[in-house]
């Protein structure tokens, strides 16, 4: 296919025309050349999207970042040679321009009646699957390029984030803040809990980080005589990546003179108000939490102001100010048999307390939420309150367990700075590698006098991901960072993923889509026919509908077709069994049912996931194959119910139009959920009559095992 498309380049450079032009001269955009009247003279390009040749007419469709226009070629118009030869060297993926007037067809379609056209890119290769866009992840993340030219969601998403980001600055400006342009290279690794990147500065012959914040440079700013300042930017932390976190990111700070906290959180409450009405048209958005559940999120209420202490001691019952030591919160922890996810016995008290609200009180708040009063040794950059000073004046946003905003009133007395910063030091050689270290150069500029005044962080990344309804912080980032891609010999290519859409599981690194490896139990296939035809009786049709379903979703996300069949096919297995007693659903009966083939603990934490009322704290929906599973649960049973009502009650008479309509319809099949189904375009990213097509005709290939 290559070959050919060079052939066509060469066959432009022979006839004396440049395959690559230099520039076009465009009247319109293609969305405002759709919005123009009839006989508009326009010239406009893009690349070719869609191409169909009628004979002495051909239909073209173009797209940019605007959105897409048809333009039509005829003989008469442009002449038979020229359209011989825009037959003939023409491509999808190629770039065009065009000159001609816009008329609307019979049909309704705006077009472009093409008088000239002119070849500006010849693609040397294939658009990915004929624009129906890239589904694999690693190619998503890989090659952003091919993502953003064949979806146009994540074109939008994108889109958002920039215009987000403008109306963010302009805000500022608005508010007399000043932006400022601030090192990334530097000598101490300050403003913030967190592990550095290190690198090593050549011509100084000096070890250096990369910034892990945007705090302390700010501060030095307003100590200059700068009243407000805010940057806008990239910073670095060298620690675990995960869904939620990535070691290069984008920060906003802003620091203001003469504020305090509190004045800084009425700012806070203005400005995302104000942003969310300008960019999203509303202040009352569906924002899902860390296990996917969507949340309907109320900004332009008045926000709730909790302490952290307060928080703590009504979710678990500890109170740690009656825990002066880390040795005592320690044990305080391990009475309350609460279980945390990092390792905490070189940990500081401060963040000690810190695990302890991300793990009891954080994922339970919808918000959105001022969290304040944070302890003195989680904040060495804060301001003592003033009467207690044990506690810091600061604040966290939080809005559906994320934590989005980070904000002080400003320490700004140097002695109490340095006297913090030597007990963060203390703390990190005895082995606490999350406390911060030492900045003797940022004292020294408090020497010289710093106002009064309040900071303020928020992490872009996590912001357009909640409001764009994302699963993962990269699919905000148009080009996160990859590990190379290797072949066979272990060298990186450049393109060994663009060919094809769907790459081996085993090649997929990503653990927020795939399940590790040793969760593959595919060679159960034949052991879950056998309890099916044991356990099931009136859930046998649904149970094979849901496998097939499954098996068809696998490829889609890089999972091995096998294993997400055996978790489809034995999902209600224990269903006929319990008697309605529904709460012993996916319990002992289903546990010793799987025993009898073998099964590993994975399939069955699988299973449990899709009953998230019952077993959604401890079974989260964080893979592909839990979200596929929750949400053809439901929809499998409902197409089953659609057929039932048919005439004939053949599947093969049910068309996608057809269930769509009855999902609307909520006087049908009333016991079914709804929202669980159309989940699948959070969870999954799959539009809904998309998602109902893939099912149908899964199931439709197994009429005759479902007596349909």
């Amino acid at each position: 296919m290559e070959n050919v498309r060079h052939q066509k380049a060469q066959k432009l450079r022979d006839s004396g025309k440049n395959p690559y032009a230099a520039s076009f001269d465009r009247s319109h955009t293609l969305d405002d050349a759709r919005n123009q009247r009839d006989g508009t003279h326009m010239s406009v390009a893009g690349r070719i999207v869609l191409l169909r040749d009628m004979g002495k007419i051909t239909f073209v469709t173009l797209q940019d970042q605007s959105g897409r226009l048809q333009i039509a070629l005829r003989t008469e118009e442009v002449g038979e040679a020229s359209y011989k030869e825009f037959l003939e060297v023409m491509d999808l993926g190629d770039f065009i321009g065009v000159e001609g007037e816009r008329f609307t067809t019979q049909k309704g379609e705006p077009t472009v009646a093409v008088k000239t056209w002119t070849m500006l890119t010849k693609a040397l290769r294939q658009p990915p699957e004929k624009w129906h866009g890239v589904q694999d992840r690693e190619t998503i993340y890989r090659h952003r390029y091919l993502d953003t030219m064949s979806n146009r969601e994540s074109m939008h998403r994108f889109l958002f984030r920039s215009a987000f980001i403008r109306a963010m600055r302009e805000f500022y400006w608005q508010h007399d803040f000043v932006e400022v342009d601030l090192p990334v290279l530097v000598n101490e690794a300050s403003g913030a809990l967190a592990t550095p990147f290190t690198t090593h500065h050549e011509a100084l012959d000096l070890d250096v980080y990369l910034r892990i914040a945007l705090e302390t440079h700010q501060k030095e700013c307003l100590v200059g005589g700068f009243d407000r300042t805010f940057s806008i930017g990239p910073v670095f932390r060298n620690e675990g990546m995960d869904p939620s976190h990535l070691q290069e990111f984008t920060m906003c700070e802003h620091y203001a003179a003469y504020w305090d906290f509190k004045k800084n959180m009425v700012f806070t409450e203005k400005m995302l108000r104000t942003l969310l009405q300008e960019v999203c048209g509303t202040t009352t958005l569906r924002i899902a939490d860390r296990n996917s559940a969507l949340h309907d999120v109320d900004f332009g209420k008045p926000w709730e102001t909790v302490s952290l202490r307060e928080l703590i001691l009504r979710d678990c019952g500890i109170d740690y100010d009656e825990c002066s030591t880390a040795d005592a919160l320690r044990a305080a922890i391990a009475a309350k048999g609460i279980a945390l996810d990092v390792d905490v016995s070189k940990l500081g008290r401060g963040n000690l307390i810190d695990q302890l609200y991300k793990k009891v009180s954080r994922p339970s708040i919808v918000g959105p939420m001022f969290v304040t009063n944070h302890p003195i040794d989680l904040s060495p950059l804060a301001r003592k309150n003033d009467e207690n000073p044990g506690i810091t004046d600061r604040f966290q946003l939080v809005v559906s367990g994320w934590e989005i905003v980070n904000a002080y009133s400003e320490l700004v007395d140097p002695v109490d700075q340095a006297e913090r910063f030597a007990q963060q030091a203390k703390a990190k050689t005895g082995g606490d590698t999350e406390a911060h270290g030492k900045d003797d150069a940022f004292v020294e500029a408090l020497e010289y006098g710093c106002p009064p005044c309040s900071g303020w962080g928020m992490g872009i990344d996590r912001l357009v991901t909640l409001l764009t309804n994302q699963e993962n912080l990269r699919d905000v980032v148009l080009f996160p960072i990859m590990k190379p891609s290797n072949t066979a010999s272990g060298k990186p290519t450049a393109d060994s993923h663009v060919q094809k859409n769907s790459i081996p599981a085993a090649a997929l690194p990503s653990p927020d889509h795939l399940l590790p490896e040793h969760a593959q139990y595919g060679h159960l296939l034949e052991g879950a026919h056998g309890l099916i035809e044991t356990h099931a009786v009136q859930t046998k049709a649904h149970l094979i509908a849901t496998g097939a379903a499954m098996e068809a979703l696998a490829p889609r996300f890089g999972g091995d077709p096998a294993t997400w069949k055996v978790a489809g096919m034995l999902h209600d297995l224990d269903w006929d069994n319990l008697g309605k007693d529904w709460e012993k659903h996916c319990g002992q009966s289903l546990e010793a049912m799987l025993k009898t083939i073998n099964a590993p603990e994975e399939l069955l934490g699988d299973i449990r996931a899709h009953y998230q009322s019952l077993y959604g704290e401890k079974y989260p929906l964080n893979s592909s194959l839990r979200k596929a599973l929750y949400c053809v649960d439901e929809l499998t049973g409902f197409i089953i119910a659609v057929t039932y009502v048919r005439p004939s009650k053949k599947i093969a008479d049910v068309e996608v139009s057809s269930v769509t309509k009855k999902l609307k319809d909520k006087g049908f099949a009333a016991q079914v959920d709804r929202e669980q189904i159309r989940q699948c375009e959070t969870l999954l990213g799959i539009p809904l009559a998309e998602m109902v097509g893939i099912v149908l005709e899964a199931m439709k290939k197994e009429a005759k095992a479902l007596g349909l």
